[in-house]
């Protein structure tokens, strides 16, 4: 067989391969468009996702000023990244459009640059967190979770970190991706967890599931599919991840940033198939193909932060030692 023709047939079966996940991608967005459309019976309209904004604000409203006013003598801090960062944006924003509830938030950064300015100055009792508030700082070694939660581990043991009161550490989708062993990454945190609990009892540790990607879309999804990689493999390991944070931790405070990313305005939920098994996604509504969040993306996330450390207010710790406050349902996976 001479090499043009061994090229002609490898170039006739890239080609096959190609259209045969050409019209694989078709038919998957033909089937997401016909539920879309049973969805919203043939219409488009934004009346659910008003809706559910309303709800979210009504669940804000219905938090006690007592709550608000116990958040707002606690030293609370939030270990993330960039998606993070922008979550906190959206907090911030709430915060803005709801002035009663009172927290004030800082980052890390400018709190170190005025502890360094105020010793400079003979200031010599000077130090981190010295004012109640919600810190916030990057999270070191990205897409190295067992380092990353050490990190957390090591600067909560600190004396600068125990001056905190409620602490959560938030990693990103590159700590959480197609090839991670989820048992080691969970085994990893839930040791460190162990061991600041055992450190600092009073310390309220809320846990953070493990953030989604958008779905893979076109002929090369498709391919990707087909070969067990992309975004979709990515999330179904993140929802395995997920699963197992929630049942490890069941009936402890999760902020379920899966969860809250992956529930559509209209209320339905996005979700990917791999191998027969349906896993959350990103909402296009929430987040955009540069891999980050979309202004309702980042509200709506904010929003979710912001209940979320209403459940760790004294009222609140109170009905969860009775039994009547418990984790963020888990999504959990489906076959299809």
């Amino acid at each position: 067989m001479s090499q043009e023709f061994r090229r002609f047939v490898g170039i006739g079966f890239l080609a096959i391969a190609i259209a045969g996940a050409a019209i694989a991608s078709s038919a998957v967005m033909s089937s997401e468009a016909q539920q879309a459309n049973e969805r919203t019976g043939g219409a488009v309209t934004q009346k659910p996702a008003v809706e559910k904004q309303e709800g979210e604000r009504s669940r804000l409203d219905q938090i006690g000023e007592t709550c608000w006013a116990d958040l707002r003598t606690k030293r609370i801090y939030i270990a993330h990244t960039a998606l993070g960062r922008r979550i906190v944006e959206g907090a911030q924003e709430v915060l803005r459009s709801s002035p009663e509830i009172g927290l004030v938030v800082l980052p890390r950064e400018l709190d170190e640059r005025d502890v360094r300015q105020r010793v400079r100055d003979g200031d010599e009792k000077a130090k981190l967190f010295e004012h109640a508030g919600v810190y916030h700082g990057e999270a070191e070694h990205d897409g190295e979770p067992e380092d990353k939660i050490e990190a957390f581990e090591q600067f909560l043991l600190s004396p600068d970190g125990a001056e905190i009161d409620i602490a959560m550490l938030k990693l990103s989708s590159s700590d959480v991706s197609r090839s991670t062993d989820v048992t080691r990454v969970l085994d990893a945190y839930a040791g460190a967890v162990e061991r600041i609990r055992r450190a600092r009892p009073r310390l309220e540790i809320v846990h953070c599931t493990a953030p989604l990607r958008e779905p893979d879309h076109g002929a090369r999804a498709a391919i990707r599919r087909m070969v067990g990689a992309g975004s979709d493999a990515a999330n179904a390991t993140r929802g395995r991840y997920n699963d197992a944070l929630r049942k490890r931790f069941a009936g402890e405070v999760f902020f379920d940033i899966a969860r809250a990313e992956s529930m559509r305005p209209d209320g339905t939920e996005a979700t990917v198939l791999v191998n027969g098994e349906r896993w959350p996604a990103l909402a296009s509504e929430y987040g955009s193909g540069s891999r980050d969040l979309t202004d309702e993306g980042r509200t709506t996330l904010g929003r979710e932060l912001l209940l979320t450390l209403s459940a760790c207010c004294g009222e609140s710790k109170a009905r969860r030692t009775e039994g009547a406050v418990t984790a963020v349902p888990s999504n959990g996976s489906r076959g299809e």
